[in-house]
């Protein structure tokens, strides 16, 4: 969603002490992040033994729910920009290895070759507070590959926004997403027989069949197993998706005994597509379809009105924080002889990376918002100076 508000880096502080509650207030609610950085390892099972094997985590913890997701993959030279790994590059560990596939439960396939099995451009986290946020950027050869991933306050859901850019005057022929979960337990590796079912707002199919998808109706996934019920004291508990209908073409759910995989069509020249994962761990069949039934709605209408950009992204106005610059330089006197080319070359970069993030680029954006964020100690004392030149 977009607002008016605009982005001065210098108010940043004053509004952390004006959020700090009083002794009779609530603390604000909050979303953390935490990323562990690129980590390596040899490679055993993961690809050739003796290749690196490149591995980072980022994890999002509204407050109630907590999600991990594990970006995995082989660095060695001879890979060039690919980036293979057995089990997958795109997971889910946490809250559970099972439903949301810890190794790889989300591919993106452009051209029929999927781009989370390339080289990593961009992984940062992008938002912390009010939203946390990250996003990742592949490096497929056939179109830049972009996903933010996004939670609330209190949230019990991931929101998913997918972007893919091909090099100009060029266009993908194909994308598909292809999502894979193990509703609440890993029926064949454990030597069990599951009941998997796959339902939507207009359907529910058991296994072993083929659910073909009406993008506009069937808006919410929800994947379980009726033996692996923790109502029954079996399993960890369901799991589901929203699909967005918005640059959705089509897609199918193959209802396996072990896996379920999800293939979505999406529309290539549309160059976006939302998603929202659960994992309702620890909770019963009934409660998760509970809410699904009674929430969902909400839920898809909150994911394709948020804006995913972080705030210098949705707020910036370059100009009123030039106005505002050069208002406190002039207030400092003498004294703004020291901040003058630090303020300058900071705001030539500022207009250079809004440019940039105004055209969908989206590292331009996480820069801008580290930049920002990293200018609040200067203008404040820039800040202080020009109150003391005050008359």
């Amino acid at each position: 969603m977009r607002t008016s508000a605009r982005y001065a880096p210098f108010c940043l502080l004053a509004a952390f002490a004006l959020a700090v509650p009083t002794s009779a207030e609530e603390p604000a609610a909050q979303v953390s992040a935490a990323d562990t950085g690129p980590q390596t390892n040899a490679a055993t099972w993961e690809c050739t033994a003796g290749h690196k094997i490149e591995k980072r985590r980022i994890t999002l913890d509204s407050g109630t729910s907590r999600y991990t997701f594990l970006a995995s993959g082989c660095v060695d030279p001879s890979h060039g920009d690919e980036r293979p790994c057995s089990e997958g590059n795109f997971g889910m560990p946490d809250p559970t290895v099972a439903n949301w596939y810890w190794g790889g439960f989300l591919q993106v396939l452009v051209n029929g070759k999927n781009a989370t099995a390339y080289r990593i451009s961009d992984m940062r986290v992008i938002e912390t507070g009010a939203r946390g946020a990250f996003q990742i950027v592949w490096a497929h050869p056939d179109a830049e590959v972009g996903l933010r991933l996004l939670m609330l306050p209190g949230g019990n859901h991931v929101l998913a926004d997918l972007v893919w850019n091909p090099p100009p005057g060029a266009s993908p022929k194909t994308v598909a997403v292809r999502l894979t979960c193990y509703p609440s337990f890993f029926t064949a590796s454990r030597h069990r027989a599951g009941a998997r079912h796959c339902q939507t707002p207009r359907t529910d199919l058991p296994q072993p069949q083929v659910l073909e998808l009406v993008s506009a109706e069937d808006t919410w996934l929800y994947y379980y197993d009726t033996t692996f019920d923790v109502a029954k004291g079996e399993g960890g508990g369901p799991c589901a998706a929203l699909v967005a209908p918005a640059g959705v073409a089509g897609g199918r759910v193959q209802i396996g005994d072990y896996a379920e995989t999800t293939d979505l069509t999406l529309t290539p020249e549309a160059g976006e597509a939302r998603l929202a994962f659960y994992d309702f761990t620890g909770r019963t069949n009934a409660e998760a379809e509970a809410y699904l039934k009674q929430h969902a709605g909400g839920d898809l209408k909150e994911l394709t009105a948020t804006d995913f950009r972080p705030a210098p992204g949705r707020t910036l106005q370059v100009e009123t924080l030039r106005s505002e610059a050069e208002k406190l330089l002039a207030d400092a006197g003498d004294d703004a002889q020291t901040f003058q080319p630090k303020v300058e070359d900071l705001l030539t970069r500022v207009e250079a990376l809004k440019g940039q993030a105004d055209a969908r680029d989206w590292k331009a954006e996480g820069d801008l918002a580290s930049l920002l964020a990293n200018s609040s100690d200067l203008f404040w004392k820039l800040r202080a100076f020009a109150a003391l030149n005050a008359p």
